[in-house]
């Protein structure tokens, strides 16, 4: 059948890995991709098999959902792991829950391991289509990649050849118990519409036409391939990537934007909407911010480049530690180093988020805002606010990678020991 020969043609790859992790949800697609691996495994020397099951809890049926995927796990006898995430309900908990999903997958990855996702051919002509309709550029019209890197280990959509037909022929066949979603079925959803009510009219006059679209989505992913050629991705002292705002003209910037972003693999905007932002970017004052939010990302220029990064709805932390002890979080991670002057070994501090408006001194230099002495130092202004300050009786004492305060200095225990450096999170992006 199709889904075993997509998997065979991608043997080597499968042989080679530490794990085969499946994204399973128990629907049609990924309830087949998981049973045709299965039944490739025993035929072939594979690597075990995880069934990996991330449950949003979105779904009145959440629960009883995770429950099914384990049962049919364990009747394929391939190993079962849930990743309980937490998705807010408010504005766009579809988006919410695809980040979430895709941060699940890459905590749980090893080295080695490869995450198969059962994302196929409808999927791809869907996804080409809608952007299409939105005004994509070559990289968005290059559809969804075949296989990329994702966190320690690497993703793989081996069914993309395969149609959505095809898929459920071979469910039938086997007699698979899959779960069925109605929220697929609301034409309220843009996708759900193209695919219940626009595709099967193009179909209806042009059969042939899923080729016609993987074709094209081919030709222009070796033209955005051709286009990122020239796109150096640049990274701040602290980790986070930036493109160099080297083009002289907001056409030119709106090209480099696109084939960057893409290559990235962060949110693509719309076309008119980066078309803008690159004329803003090449035209507005050096203090200005021109900035684009693109779903839970934010695309700013800052000084002379562009950068992109999750928006953080809350920042604030506050942890308690001894100088010496790593403590981290989602707002990154803090670690010692030796200095000559430095805090002692041993004392108790608390690591906590800049308080807006607050003052210190930095080496016996005169006071200012703590936001003066982070945009002195080169960090950008997205990364300020989660800024870690270590503390002691409600007085800043020192500022990773900046200096220790004027009220410490004036300490005696603060000669020699250790000084605090910080680790930002990882800025990554899913697809």
């Amino acid at each position: 059948m199709a889904l075993l020969q997509a998997l065979i043609s991608q043997r080597a790859s499968l042989q080679g890995a530490a794990r085969l992790c499946v994204g399973f949800s128990g629907g049609a697609d990924s309830h087949s991709l998981l049973h045709a691996l299965a039944e490739l495994s025993q035929r072939e020397t594979l690597p075990p098999i995880v069934a990996l099951h991330v449950n949003h809890g979105l779904h009145g049926n959440a629960d009883a959902w995770a429950m099914h995927c384990g049962k049919v796990a364990s009747e394929l006898g391939v190993g079962f792991h849930q990743e309980v995430v937490s998705v807010e309900s408010a504005a766009s908990p579809e988006a919410q829950a695809r980040d979430a999903r895709y941060r699940a997958f890459e905590a749980f990855l090893e080295v080695g391991d490869i995450l198969l996702l059962g994302h196929h051919l409808d999927d791809q002509v869907e996804t080409v289509l809608f952007r299409l309709i939105r005004g994509a550029g070559p990289s968005g019209l290059a559809g969804i990649p075949e296989h990329r890197s994702l966190g320690k280990g690497s993703l793989l959509r081996p069914l993309l050849g395969v149609s959505r037909a095809q898929i459920e022929h071979y469910a039938r066949v086997n007699e698979l118990n899959y779960l069925t979603d109605s929220s697929n079925d609301d034409r309220r959803f843009d996708r759900n519409y193209l695919r219940h009510e626009v595709l099967p009219l193009i179909e209806a006059r042009w059969p042939g036409y899923r080729s016609g679209f993987v074709r094209s989505a081919s030709l222009s992913g070796e033209l955005a391939a051709f286009e990122a050629a020239d796109n150096q991705t640049h990274y701040t002292r602290l980790g986070g990537p930036y493109l160099p705002i080297d083009a002289g003209d907001a056409k030119s910037l709106h090209r480099a934007l696109h084939a960057w972003l893409r290559e990235l693999n962060a949110p693509l905007p719309e076309y008119v909407a980066l078309e803008e932002f690159a004329r803003q970017c090449v035209q507005a004052p050096g203090d200005k911010l021109p900035e684009l939010r693109v779903g839970g990302y934010l695309i700013q220029r800052w000084r002379q480049g562009v950068h992109v990064y999750p928006v953080a709805n809350d920042r604030a932390f506050d942890a308690s530690c001894e100088v010496g002890d790593t403590v981290s979080g989602a707002w990154g991670e803090l670690a010692w180093q030796n200095a000559d002057l430095g805090l002692p070994m041993g004392m108790a501090v608390t690591v906590r988020s800049p308080i807006p408006g607050e003052i210190t001194s930095i080496g016996g230099r005169p006071r200012r805002s703590v936001t003066q002495w982070l945009q002195e130092a080169g960090v950008p202004p997205y990364l300020r606010a989660g800024y870690p300050l270590v503390t002691k009786d409600d007085q800043i004492i020192a500022i990773p990678d900046i200096g220790l305060s004027v009220d410490c200095l004036k300490s005696p225990p603060c000669k020699g020991g250790l000084v605090p450096v910080w680790t930002p999170p990882k800025i990554a992006f899913v697809n």
